[in-house]
């Protein structure tokens, strides 16, 4: 998020300073701010892309193409501390993209991420409820992830933007996570912004929640049935109360 001026000021009297742009990426960001005193050459084949696919510019044709970051980036997982070093090894390197697709064992991982994105693709069928022209995916409980691209490419010219919810109620192992929603307007409709700032949903309850304003997320919060926050546990049932108060802000879009 874009630091306030009361963030920048206690920043500074700690002797630091923020760094913040109005960037594609937060990658463009630390590129730009080192690329003068090191040599990142081997990393500006890279930042086109990350760009488009951190900043929403990436076209419905790219998303589903071959295109090899576009793998590559499907391969990587936070729970993957090994493969995530090999890459950046090889990165580190100098190896292009379109060799490193060719590599053991980022291949055999492209492989297996085609796999599943297709798995995925079937799922989102299943699990997706478009209400106002807002895709509302429901993968809470299943151990499953995606993102935005995935369901808005999917769903196509249905939806302007989409929910995401994912995560479980009970957290009682390392490889659960919370209950959480993304959210994402539809780029491929809207290559200039979506319609709606979307971090009016992911902060409307969490006061952690955020990022950019056609892509962001937050944690399901424990609501009242009159929409009100609880000094509580979250639970199931919390879901269906978050999305109808998202669904209300959404509503509003076209007086924003």
């Amino acid at each position: 998020n874009k630091p306030t001026p009361e963030q920048e000021e206690t920043a500074a009297t700690l002797g630091c300073r923020i760094v913040w742009a109005p960037a594609l990426s937060a990658a463009r960001v630390c590129f730009n701010t080192f690329h003068e005193i090191a040599d990142l050459s081997d990393i500006e084949a890279w930042m086109g892309m990350v760009d488009k696919l951190d900043g929403g510019k990436i076209s419905r044709e790219e998303f589903l193409s071959d295109h090899p970051i576009v793998w590559i980036g499907r391969t990587i997982s936070a729970t993957d501390d090994a493969y995530c070093q090999t890459l950046l090894e090889h990165i580190i390197e100098g190896v292009r993209p379109d060799e490193l697709v060719n590599m053991q064992p980022i291949s055999e991982k492209i492989e297996q991420s085609k796999d599943e994105f297709r798995r995925l693709q079937s799922i989102v069928d299943q699990c997706t409820e478009v209400v106002d022209r807002m895709a509302i995916v429901r993968l809470d409980e299943r151990g499953i992830r995606t993102n935005g691209y995935l369901v808005t490419a999917h769903v196509g010219e249905e939806c302007d933007a989409c929910m995401i919810i994912h995560g479980y109620e009970n957290v009682d192992t390392d490889e659960k996570w919370p209950l959480s929603a993304s959210f994402y307007s539809n780029s491929f409709l809207h290559e200039e912004g979506g319609l709606f700032d979307l971090t009016n949903m992911a902060t409307a309850f969490d006061v952690d929640g955020g990022g950019h304003a056609s892509a962001c997320g937050c944690r399901i919060q424990p609501l009242s049935e009159n929409g009100l926050l609880e000094e509580r546990e979250v639970v199931t049932t919390d879901v269906e109360r978050n999305v109808a108060a998202w669904l209300v802000k959404w509503s509003g879009r076209s007086r924003q």
